[in-house]
């Protein structure tokens, strides 16, 4: 933490979901991306969730043997200034911008800013720096503008920050989405020999996720004091995340949401982030739900 991709855990926790579904499981966060893929690759860990459907891909083409389970969340990035001169994306041009040039996220980035007529190489000065690294320069007002997501995005929102444009607008308007279809970026994946083992533990998985996200939005002040003693963001911004719809949280089949995945996945691919598209072999194929 802070990542949104670690917030349903304290709630799955907190109402002992695991259990209520029939399932032991050892949990393994990490600080650094990096190590988690190489432990997941390296088969330390039978299934991996909330990463990006990108490095799924990337694994899927290297002909690793996972498959791609539910969703989880949608894109929540975004370009973040306390310049009130920088607005658009337009503004960044020329400007120094601190990202994490590692992650997927930064290919969102891409596509935002091509969609606008800005080259990332050519037209902005980017520092690559960690997360905490961005939000570090940021703050310290090293540079102009910094690429941020949930739950940091709203916590730094309610510090004197303001949006850069639309993200997840210019994003869906380069990759050919509608305007109301969803951006996804992470869900969960695990070794198809796995999978195969035991249909209906995997059904019990998702099925324990779904009552996470079912509790924050039915629940959301029980929910958010769970997720801020977890991830020590206050409780102002995470209020203020869900007033204005930065995160949405939907666990489903990836199999149902197959041509919007796909969209993005080709997005990164036109951007370089992505080598090789995957076939339809990298959805797990659920039982009758």
């Amino acid at each position: 933490p802070p990542s949104n991709s670690t917030m349903m855990l304290p709630i799955i926790q907190g109402l002992k979901l695991g259990q209520k579904h029939g399932l032991d499981f050892k949990v393994n966060l990490y600080r650094r991306l990096g190590a988690m893929y190489a432990d997941f690759a390296a088969h330390k860990w039978e299934s991996v969730y909330n990463p990006a459907f990108s490095n799924a891909a990337r694994f899927y083409s290297k002909g690793i043997p996972i498959q791609l389970m539910f969703t989880y969340t949608t894109a929540n990035h975004a370009f973040i200034s306390k310049n009130p001169k920088i607005r658009e994306a337009a503004d960044l041009k020329g400007k120094t911008v601190a990202a994490t040039t590692g992650s997927g996220f930064w290919g969102m980035a891409v596509l935002f800013l091509r969609q606008h007529g800005l080259n990332s190489r050519t037209d902005l000065n980017i520092i690559s720096a960690s997360p905490p690294a961005v939000a570090t320069q940021l703050y310290a007002g090293k540079v102009d503008a910094g690429i941020v997501w949930e739950p940091n995005l709203s916590k730094m929102l309610t510090s004197g920050f303001h949006l850069v444009g639309d993200m997840s607008e210019g994003v869906r308007k380069e990759i050919g989405l509608a305007a109301d279809a969803p951006v996804w970026y992470l869900g969960a994946y695990g070794w198809k020999a796995w999978l195969d083992e035991d249909h209906d533990r995997n059904v019990s998985i998702m099925r324990m996720w779904q009552d996470a996200v079912s509790f924050y939005y039915k629940e959301p002040e029980r929910a958010d004091k769970f997720i801020s003693a977890f991830t020590k963001i206050p409780i102002k911004a995470l209020k203020y995340s869900r007033d204005h719809k930065f995160m949405t949280f939907l666990v489903e089949p990836t199999k149902d949401r197959k041509d919007e995945i796909m969209a993005t996945l080709k997005g990164f691919k036109s951007v370089g982030r992505l080598k090789k598209l995957p076939n339809d072999g990298i959805h797990y194929k659920w039982p009758t739900l």
